[in-house]
């Protein structure tokens, strides 16, 4: 089975707006399930009563969700919070955990996503993140989808994927340490200018670091590699107290995505060590052994009852051959760790090393120990490298640079339209239609550009049946908004700017007899209404 994201829950209030009888859907929400739904993904709507979801998914235009789970159906009738509400659908959907996505509004859908070991993204849409919230989060449904296509609606594509069940050990690495990537400041950067350089990289508005280990964390939660409860940690730097503060400074908020814990001071680095990476391109190679790492780091043994069955992360920024990642696991493995996952950012090509301590040989996990090389069998694995995920990355850089982000189009659906008795014809004079182009990042309309939609729709309701709309056209920041109807019996469906709109129907209008005009501005709803009336009397003078 796909390892992508298959089924996303929501919420009843991610969906419907408060204070509309609970059965208004928020603005952009059936763009979105009609979108998700043409791309295979399910959706999953959760109640805490029991309701006909059917009967209102479908009086509200929305495709129907595959599940509809309330309180009753839930084991123990247990509230939101627990897992189990994710369990059952999991189990209802035949699906794995970590191929669903939990959309939520409050504290208590987030536990419910951290019990069950799924990830959580909040709707800010409907609810503002809460103080006690750390989570990904989307403004709108728009940057919802957004969210999903990028990270999750993508299997995994590993540059370097390790799985040794008999060692109980799991490496993934993503780009080769030299990729390259599209920036706004700088223009353009590679791995080690974040990473190694600490430099601060933005692309669009967000930063590189952020996009990357989003990417990290989402792939290794789609492959099964990041396993609620899970314990993270970074491996130490060469210099005692030290580790790569961007990785930390994410992974400390970042650990509650699905549910881990973050244990900044599980792996200590006891004294200075040979920095390798330096050592190897100094070409000092006979510097660089697995006793670099064996006489200077080991468990904290603080952890040393609590280490015991838990599965750990350990991340890194670059490897080479393992030798760090594999000390760690030789560690971990001797505490007692149930399981081992090495996660990096990087890797250079070049096979993974298994270190082995010889028969005879013991390793004290809490303490620093006094080994050599020789202490040790070496054996070297190599599963293959892949292409990684450069080429979606880049493009999802390329999109935040130019503001690309909307959701795409969906296929209009069908309007029903009544018989009308004296069809309108298309003004000769009447402006050309623009490109149907997908809808952008939204921003609210001003009072007078609604004012004038509004005035749009009250002609069209004295002319003829009708059916519109409007959004924002793709990469737009401005109130700018495009106008669909279809005013000609159905047979014609149109993008109209407000503007180009407003022209058309006045056009229409004369026409008709009828002498129409725009709201002037500044709009109020005195001045539509009295429009109207004007409109009315006008018509009832003409016959």
């Amino acid at each position: 089975m796909a390892n992508k994201a298959q089924a996303v829950v929501f919420d009843y209030k991610a969906v419907f707006q408060a204070g509309q009888a609970g059965t208004t859907p928020h603005p952009d929400i059936a763009q979105l399930l009609h979108v998700l739904h043409q791309q295979g993904v399910a959706w999953v709507l959760l109640t805490t009563q029991s309701i006909d979801a059917a009967a209102l998914c479908s009086a509200a235009g929305l495709p129907q969700p595959a599940l509809h789970l309330s309180q009753d159906d839930i084991p123990g009738r247990k509230s939101r919070g627990s897992g189990l509400w994710l369990d059952q659908t999991a189990e209802r959907l035949h699906l794995r955990k970590n191929q669903l996505v939990i959309v939520g509004t409050t504290e208590w859908d987030w536990y419910t996503g951290i019990h069950a070991g799924v990830l959580y993204i909040h709707a800010r849409w409907a609810s503002a993140l809460g103080r006690k919230i750390d989570a990904l989060s989307a403004d709108d449904p728009a940057e919802l989808y957004w969210l999903l296509d990028r990270y999750l609606l993508h299997e995994p594509r590993w540059l370097f994927a390790l799985d040794d069940v008999e060692r109980r050990l799991q490496v993934r690495s993503l780009f080769q340490p030299d990729e390259t990537f599209p920036g706004t400041s700088p223009s353009s950067f590679n791995l080690k200018t974040v990473f190694t350089y600490d430099q601060t990289v933005t692309v669009g508005d967000e930063s590189a670091r952020d996009i990357l280990m989003v990417h990290l964390l989402c792939s290794a939660y789609l492959d099964g590699s990041l396993p609620g409860g899970a314990w993270f940690c970074v491996y130490p730097s060469s210099s005692p107290g030290r580790v790569n503060d961007q990785l930390a400074e994410f992974l400390k908020v970042a650990k509650v995505m699905v549910g881990s814990y973050y244990k900044g001071d599980l792996l200590v680095r006891a004294t200075q060590a040979t920095d390798t990476s330096m050592a190897r391109a100094a070409r000092r190679h006979d510097t660089v052994s697995i006793a670099t790492q064996a006489t200077t780091v080991h468990l904290n043994p603080k952890h040393r009852n609590s280490v015991r069955g838990k599965t750990v992360i350990v991340f890194d920024d670059f490897t080479t051959e393992g030798m760090s990642l594999d000390w760690a696991r030789n560690l971990l493995s001797t505490a007692g760790a149930r399981e081992v996952i090495g996660v990096t950012i990087g890797k250079y090509r070049k096979p993974y090393t298994v270190f082995t301590p010889r028969p005879g040989v013991t390793i004290n996990a809490f303490a620093p120990n006094t080994l050599t090389p020789a202490d040790f069998t070496t054996e070297y694995l190599s599963p293959g490298f892949g292409t990684g995920p450069g080429d979606l990355v880049r493009e999802t850089m390329s999109k935040l640079i130019t503001r690309n982000t909307g959701l795409p189009d969906v296929e209009p659906r069908p309007v029903t339209q009544p018989r009308i008795a004296t069809p309108t014809r298309v003004p000769t004079n009447a402006p050309a239609a623009p490109r149907l182009v997908s809808a952008g990042r939204r921003v609210p309309m001003r009072t007078y550009k609604n004012g004038r939609h509004r005035h749009i729709g009250d002609i069209l309701n004295q002319l003829v049946p009708w059916h519109g709309e409007y959004l924002y056209p793709a990469g737009k920041l401005s109130s700018m908004a495009l106008w669909w109807f279809a005013p000609f019996g159905g047979s014609i469906n149109t993008w109209w700017s407000t503007r180009e709109a407003e022209a058309l129907i006045s056009t229409m209008c004369e026409e008709h007899g009828i002498i129409w005009e725009p709201v002037p501005p500044p709009y109020s709803e005195t001045a539509r209404l009295e429009a109207v009336q004007r409109i009315e009397r006008r018509r009832a003078a003409g016959g």
